[in-house]
């Protein structure tokens, strides 16, 4: 008998399974770092020279960025209501410098837009292994499984 190349044909049993829509949860789609670095490089400039003199000027182009639209993941956890809530959410980005002498600030955009995607789509740090087996304490304290009922380790 010689083998066959040609690809089987469909059973009728499987239907073919149809595509889903596309979830609209984040509007029309999720905020990418790369959409909002090309809009910030296109209304300053160069990645190099993301820069801007006043915090008026950082507020406009920020409020720009799909990140920190009505609909993504940072609005659910920063208030930005206020121009006193931008510029402490931008103050605590780290991405302002201030030079003494001159008085002068600087804030650099793209250090900003890094640090609004790291906040909005963060993890939470995971528990570490001592704080596991504190909770697993106390979790035996509470009638739960007590490690004295915990079957005798296998010796190999």
């Amino acid at each position: 008998m010689a083998a066959s190349s040609a690809p089987a044909p469909p059973s009728p049993a499987c239907p073919a399974v149809a595509s889903r829509p596309r979830s609209r949860s984040f509007g029309q789609s999720t905020p990418t770092f790369s959409s909002d670095l090309a809009k910030l490089t296109s209304t300053v400039g160069s990645c190099q020279n993301s820069t801007v003199p006043t915090y008026q000027e950082a507020i406009t182009i920020a409020k720009s960025f799909d990140v920190l639209g009505p609909s993504s993941p940072l609005s659910r956890k920063v208030s930005l209501d206020t121009e006193s809530d931008w510029i402490n959410f931008i103050d605590t980005s780290g991405a302002v410098d201030c030079t003494a002498e001159e008085r002068k600030i600087e804030i650099h955009l793209e250090k900003f837009l890094r640090y609004c995607f790291d906040i909005a789509y963060k993890m939470p740090p995971s528990p570490s292994n001592k704080a596991l087996r504190s909770s697993m304490g106390t979790a035996s304290e509470n009638g739960m499984r007590q490690n004295s009922n915990s079957p005798t380790p296998l010796n190999i």
